[in-house]
């Protein structure tokens, strides 16, 4: 632990222990009265009290997300300081506190866990669709080795849609904005016969999307749809059953887009190729389509001693992946592969016991079962120098994991509480690959013998509580996060580097924190220390676009955060957040980059860039931002009878690498330990008007996002081909219209 960051613990500290004594009268609540303001959250997989819980979390309902303009998953940085999400190609990528992943492809994972009604998400393709049907959103800050430990090094989402109501309900709302952006949503829910209840949801959205091609047409399009089932069974009061059915298509292929800025391989042919952010010069359009059918059923019983719940979901996706990858009219050159499979399987169980005097204890396990395959194959084809006929690859990918946990709450005294928990994580990959490598004569199949890799890790927890009023209390953490090895999915040009695995990641995290809460003020902060070993690093290579994947020994990330939300009157809500994060490779002297290569090839005239060895150690983390900032005001008046409601939401993000953390290199001395692929800091401004009839079942809006017309980068990285990038939402307003009964 460095001095530096003891300085900064030092001094969280302090604030944390000015804001105790300096605003008692937020936690004077009587004991056993009835508060306002409370946030139940299942962080500890039980409900509790989010100020009752050692763990810095953002909890934001789905009308508050809606109001403040978080419609997709990528959007989630504007309500939480400390989140950045970003894209890899046509893959949703969040960062939490500067743990992201930087590998990039089917079969995949991220390091920051998605869970949708308690179902874990390991496509990162398929979260890119709209937020719809929202309950609430918990996004866990820091490893959650222990409770939600599946690849969660960085932390976790959870996501909860609308359950099954008992008296019927109804609502809908359309909305149509910029690029003719029409979105159409629909719930019903309500009972069926005693102890039986539905609910059905369903969203559709229609956009051009603001790429243009030179040749006119709309290059990346999106069109996302939604449905959501659920029917819920209580046959007696202790037992609930609830199965699910969602159906799901996305196709969002903006980071697909490709765009050559800079350094571009083919800057000089005819018809000259697009080369600003927000237009293309591709021969068609991209497909970055997923298609997810999920079975879910999840069966709670309410025991003697506490509830048992299981969690069995069975889902199949089939994805596409279909991009232009040089950028031009005139070199046709395209990666395909259209049959991706991929069936996952998982079951979990988890006993959450509270009738042992002064202990609150969870006992899980869980299961799971992934298998990726694209049997139709993936190609590069096209003609590029040296002219070869297309390649076609073919990967099956096969992951088989078990874990069990344990987490306990002892209460010491009245006011002091200890936990302390562990995971075991066992998981076995199998890999396999085949290869036509497109020479001519070259028809068969050369197969890749299956290799296979196990990996396992014990993730321990320990935290200590201090509860200094019926609403306010502090706590020191101690917890692990695990990453489980892989291999390399991605298409390559060597089977032999596709058989190696990864190692798994490790993070060791520290924290202290303090939370207060009262029935209209809320205020939370945090300091932490990372300890991070081998980091799954990936960066694309000359060639054919594919990526090197290694290890970086280790990271240091350290920071401190804080948040709070007040309602001085009835219809003014105030809310705000800030977080510091200082994330840097440390000993990483053996990391692949890509600077530019002046002087030779076939563009000697601007350079082309090349892979290289570099040294990465002391740099800036991708995602990883040292300042973020929100805030956001909703105001509610009496207008004509009914309720306006305005929001601003607003938020800051100083300079931080994208995705690719290459350096400029010795062959650019002037900036040669310089990060190339930086996006400066930003701001964005995001308003909404709604009005709501007399009668609460009427309303009326208007919506900008994005009023200052900002450009910030979605995507920013480089290739053989050149420098991409691609810019996120310009400026986008619309009206909407909607009813509930």
């Amino acid at each position: 632990m460095t001095r530096k960051f003891a300085r900064h613990i030092l001094s969280g500290a302090i604030l944390a222990s000015g804001v105790v004594l300096a605003a008692p009268s937020f936690a004077q609540d009587a004991p056993g009265a009835a508060s306002g303001n409370e946030i139940i959250v299942t962080a500890q997989r039980r409900a509790e009290r989010l100020e009752d819980v050692p763990l810095a979390i953002t909890a934001v309902s789905g009308e508050t997300l809606e109001r403040s303009g978080v419609r997709q998953l990528g959007n989630i940085g504007q309500v939480a300081a400390g989140v950045q999400v970003n894209r890899g190609g046509a893959f949703t990528q969040p960062a939490i506190r500067g743990v992201s992943t930087l590998t990039l492809g089917f079969g995949f994972e991220n390091n920051v866990a998605v869970y949708v009604d308690g179902f874990y998400q390991p496509d990162a393709v398929s979260i890119n669709g709209d937020l719809v049907n929202l309950s609430s959103m918990q996004i866990l800050k820091g490893p959650q080795g222990t409770l939600y430990g599946r690849n969660a090094t960085g932390g976790a989402i959870i996501i909860e849609t609308l359950a099954p109501s008992e008296t019927l309900t109804a609502s809908g709302e359309v909305s149509y904005g910029r690029f003719d952006d029409l979105r159409v949503k629909g719930y019903v829910s309500g009972p069926l016969a005693e102890g039986v209840r539905f609910s059905l949801a369903g969203f559709h959205r229609k956009s051009d999307g603001y790429i243009r091609d030179l040749e006119g047409f709309d290059t990346a399009p999106i069109r996302n749809t939604t449905v959501r089932a659920k029917l819920e069974l209580q046959p007696t009061e202790k037992l609930t059953a609830t199965l699910g059915y969602n159906r799901v298509f996305s196709d969002d292929s903006r980071g697909l887009a490709y765009t050559y800025i800079a350094h571009h391989l083919f800057a000089g042919v005819t018809p000259t190729p697009a080369n600003k952010p927000g237009t293309s010069s591709l021969n068609g359009r991209p497909d970055g389509s997923v298609r997810m059918d999920e079975y879910t059923a999840r069966v709670k019983w309410d025991t003697e001693i506490g509830t048992l719940t299981s969690y069995t979901g069975y889902a199949h996706r089939h994805s596409h992946s279909v991009f232009d990858i040089d950028g031009t009219k005139t070199q046709p050159l395209f990666s395909s592969s259209k049959g991706l499979r991929q069936n996952t399987f998982q079951q979990s169980f988890d006993y959450v016991i509270d009738a042992i005097d002064r202990l609150d204890l969870v006992v899980g396990a869980s299961y799971y079962n992934d298998v990726l395959n694209n049997r139709d194959g993936a190609r590069y084809q096209g003609t590029v120098p040296p002219a070869a006929p297309a390649g076609l690859q073919q990967i099956r990918l096969a992951s088989e994991a078990m874990a069990f946990y344990v987490d306990a709450t002892f209460q010491l005294t009245d006011k002091l509480f200890l936990t302390g928990g562990a995971r075991y994580h066992d998981e076995h990959r199998e890999f396999e690959y085949r290869e036509d490598p497109g020479f001519p004569g070259a028809v068969v199949f050369a197969p890749r013998p299956r290799v296979a890799a196990n990996f396992h890790a014990a993730t321990p927890r320990a935290v200590l509580r201090y509860q200094i009023g019926p609403r306010t209390n502090v706590y020191a953490s101690y917890t692990q996060g695990f990453r489980s090895g892989v291999f390399n999915p991605a298409v390559v040009p060597s089977p032999a580097e596709a058989g190696i695995p990864v190692r798994p990641e490790k993070i060791k995290s520290y924290e202290i924190g303090f939370k207060t809460a009262s029935s209209n003020f809320r205020f939370d902060t945090a300091a932490y220390y990372y300890d991070y070993r081998d980091l799954q690093v990936a960066v694309t290579a000359v060639g054919p676009p594919r990526q090197i994947l290694f290890n970086a020994p280790k990271a240091e990330i350290y920071g401190a955060e804080a948040q709070f939300s007040y309602t001085p009157i009835q219809d003014l809500q105030l809310r705000g957040g800030v977080a510091y994060v200082h994330a840097r490779y440390k000993d990483f002297v053996d990391s692949a980059g890509n600077p530019v290569a002046f002087g030779t090839g076939l563009n000697a005239a601007t350079g082309f860039n090349t892979t290289q060895r570099q040294d990465w150690s002391n740099q800036q983390m991708a995602r990883a931002p040292t300042w973020t900032v929100n805030g956001g005001i909703d105001y509610t008046v009496d207008v004509a009878g009914g309720r306006l409601t305005g929001t601003v939401n607003a938020n800051y993000t100083s300079s931080y690498v994208v995705t690719n953390a290459s350096l400029y290199g010795p062959l650019d001395p002037a900036r040669a330990n310089q990060q190339r692929y930086r996006q400066g800091a930003y701001g964005l401004v995001n308003l909404s008007l709604s009005w709501t009839d007399p009668s609460d079942r009427f309303t009326l809006g208007a919506y900008a996002d994005n009023v200052t017309n900002t450009h910030y980068a979605l995507i920013y990285s480089g290739s053989a081909f050149g420098d991409t990038k691609q810019y996120s939402d310009p400026v986008t307003y619309g009206v909407r219209a909607g009813f509930k009964y």
